[in-house]
């Protein structure tokens, strides 16, 4: 095959061009409710899956369970304890969440500090599956001290602007 026989082949081809496109339009506006299927079918498996995913997610999500980390007088961690506590935390985490249809938003581990009469305090949340996985991983001078659910429910986080603030006062913000 010479550089003619090729050029000869791409003029053929491009001469047959204009029946292509008339063959392809012919063949979508015959199949065209074959080609609306196909979207209207994707979307079907779309929302299936969304549906299954939060249908999956609430058992998680109304199952869990919190621990208090109650620190001893001596208790002084050095920075080889802290991260090794938040490996176990995301150890912890994928010990749960073994099913592709376990959304990580129940699947979480939520990490809150807490300030009750100035005493900082730090609550471990989970699932309950995991609940034996927080009560062996922990600091080693803390105790964790689980956290009855009426007790936990009834301290949902809530943000304040701007509450008792003097108009006078300077804050960081009129700086």
């Amino acid at each position: 095959m010479n550089t003619n026989d090729v050029i000869d082949r791409l003029i053929e081809v491009a001469q047959d061009l204009p029946a292509y496109g008339e063959a392809s339009v012919a063949w979508v506006t015959g199949h065209a409710g074959l080609l609306l299927l196909v979207p209207v079918a994707f979307a079907g498996v779309a929302l299936a899956l969304s549906v299954a995913r939060r249908r999956f997610g609430r058992g998680p999500l109304g199952n869990r369970q919190a621990f208090e980390v109650l620190p001893t007088t001596g208790f002084d961690p050095v920075l080889e304890d802290v991260l090794r506590f938040a490996k176990q935390l995301a150890q912890a985490q994928r010990s749960v969440s073994r099913w592709a249809f376990t959304p990580v938003r129940g699947t979480a581990v939520r990490v809150r500090l807490l300030s009750k009469g100035g005493l900082l305090t730090m609550r471990v949340e989970g699932p309950a599956r995991a609940a034996e996985v927080f009560r062996r991983q922990g600091y080693r001078q803390c105790e964790m001290r689980a956290v009855g659910a009426a007790h936990a429910e009834s301290e949902r986080p809530e943000i304040r602007l701007g509450v008792g603030l003097d108009a006078d006062a300077p804050t960081a913000l009129a700086a």
